[in-house]
């Protein structure tokens, strides 16, 4: 009853259901601007178009009706709506972040300490970042010479081989 129901919720999810699922965010996001929008369109002031307008400058443009109950349901309705995709997308990018947490990506785990009141311990384990404890990947990369040595050697070659080149015939 469930049991194949079971195993598969215990198996992580493959690149494709990771990338279906990041895909799906993104549209909920593209939902919460259009809830925004429409939640500020409710308490706006219909726009009257220009182009009806004379010239006489005593010629004043009738005023859109307004409807507060109706622009207060509309931002509710929006607003509700809104709420509802956020919920939605946190809850699915907090899955997304576990993921990656278990797949040792990122380390979520609070900073251990010696003691109670002692320093806090660097963790070996990767921040997501590039760096593993407070060694970063950046500053490895600066303190190594090999690239540096190599260049070097190039341009002495390079120097050399303009030198014998340019060397007059003895």
């Amino acid at each position: 009853m469930g049991g194949a129901g079971t195993a598969r919720a215990n198996e992580p999810f493959t690149v494709e259901e990771n990338i279906r699922q990041l895909n799906a965010v993104d549209q909920q996001i593209v939902q919460l601007m259009k809830h925004t929008a429409t939640a500020l369109n409710a308490l706006t002031i219909p726009h009257t178009p220009e182009s009806n307008q004379t010239h006489d400058p005593a010629y004043e443009p009738p005023k859109p009706s307004l409807d507060p109950p109706a622009q207060k349901d509309a931002f509710r309705s929006a607003t509700d709506s809104f709420l509802t995709a956020l919920h939605a997308v946190d809850v699915k990018m907090k899955r997304q972040i576990f993921a990656l947490e278990e797949a040792s990506i990122v380390n979520l785990a609070p900073p251990q300490r010696h003691e109670n009141n002692g320093p806090i311990m660097a963790s070996q384990k990767p921040n997501g970042v590039g760096a593993v404890g407070n060694i970063g990947a950046g500053w490895l990369n600066s303190r190594g010479t090999r690239v540096e040595r190599d260049m070097e050697a190039e341009l002495w070659d390079k120097a050399k081989g303009f030198l014998k080149k340019n060397e007059p015939a003895q």
